[in-house]
């Protein structure tokens, strides 16, 4: 196949948007004989494997042109915009935001060296081995790995739509929806709903579009996206902020450890320790205490307070209140409680977690 050839097989690739940003950058004449030649050849087809041989041959020579740059040129970003390295990197980062993991190999952004990595592989060979045993949730977990197969969009569903949401959170939509629309309609659905809402929207955009990649180009996408996402943890991330996490750990421990902990916490940081009360004591926690402590905490409670924070209870919070209230004061809440409409979550909440702070205060008092 010769140079003329090449091009034109490979401006192909990149798509018409990509390929006018890269015929931008060369001398006019060039550019003009290009574009005669893909308009010439537009009925032409390409057979995947010499698709995948112009892929192959343009990493090779473009990797080879990244290693002979300075050094210092290459980190400043020096080079005259005239330079025919410098043009290649900048077409080939633009091509990267309308195509996608496939012309990343052919790229000097973050993501080619993932790709060069993966391209020193033996055919079907995968670094799930090493990306297992460096993760220590997959280490803890006695299931084994599951068996790749070789075939990318496959072993893509051996991953959790949150390592394919996080490895694909920086890809550009158009290299999202193209692999989207290649998986299952569930899978695809659960992992676009990962995705922040403003990438969600980009990539919810261009899934509007029929997508016509070439099936290398998806192959390539879906194999460079699996090396990234099996290096990432399967669990989602922990939102929680710090004082849920105290919380948390306080919660599990016994009350006598509890009540001095928390008075360490008080002397260092008094807000932190009076908002870690109404995180380790819920209003829920109402039913499962004795009724002895339930008749205590509602002689402190504020009427109000506690019709607010009963509207929506479980039934089991209520049943607890409510036969721990004489009859009359039971019948006074169901009223009010008909009455109540458009009542907001923050009001309620606030509700609830002035009677979570009476519970905690109550609950340590008792302790010996």
């Amino acid at each position: 196949m010769d140079r003329e050839r090449q091009t034109l097989e490979l401006l192909q690739l990149l798509g018409d948007d990509v390929a006018e940003v890269v015929l931008s950058r060369l001398q006019p004449e060039q550019a003009a004989m290009l574009r005669t030649g893909m308009q010439s050849d537009q009925v032409r087809r390409s057979t995947i494997g010499r698709q995948r041989a112009v892929l192959d041959e343009f990493d090779c020579f473009f990797q080879f042109a990244l290693k002979a740059l300075p050094r210092n040129d290459h980190a400043a970003g020096g080079e005259s915009e005239s330079s025919p390295s410098r043009s290649a990197q900048k077409a080939m980062s633009e091509s990267e935001h309308a195509v996608g993991e496939d012309q990343q190999e052919t790229q000097t952004g973050k993501n080619a060296s993932e790709i060069i990595d993966e391209s020193d592989l033996p055919d079907g060979s995968q670094p799930e081995a090493a990306s297992d045993s460096s993760n220590p949730k997959n280490a803890e977990k006695p299931v084994p790995p599951p068996v790749l197969t070789g075939i990318p969009l496959l072993d893509l569903q051996t991953l959790s739509a949150h390592q394919l949401a996080t490895a694909l959170s920086s890809e550009q939509p158009r290299t999202c929806a193209i692999l989207l629309s290649s998986l299952s309609g569930k899978f695809a659905g659960d992992i676009l709903s990962l995705l922040k809402a403003e990438h969600q929207k980009l990539v919810m955009k261009e899934l509007t579009k029929e997508q016509h990649a070439p099936e290398v180009l998806i192959d390539r996408i879906a194999r460079a996206t699996l090396t990234r996402a099996q290096q990432l943890p399967a669990d989602p991330p922990d939102t929680r902020d710090h004082a849920d996490r105290v919380a948390e750990l306080l919660r599990s421990v016994p009350k006598a450890g509890r009540r001095e902990m928390l008075a360490v916490i008080e002397e260092q940081d008094p807000d932190l320790a009076k908002s870690l009360l109404t995180r380790i004591y819920r209003f829920d926690d109402i039913a499962s205490l004795g009724k002895t402590v339930v008749q205590r905490v509602l002689g402190e409670i504020d009427s109000t307070n506690l019709t607010t924070a009963l509207f929506g209870a479980a039934p089991e919070v209520t049943e607890a209140i409510f036969s721990n209230l004489s009859k009359r004061a039971r019948q006074t809440i169901e009223e009010e409680m008909q009455f109540m409409s458009n009542m907001t979550e923050s009001r309620i909440q606030q509700a609830r977690d002035s009677i979570a702070e009476i519970i905690a205060k109550i609950d340590m008092e008792s302790e010996s």
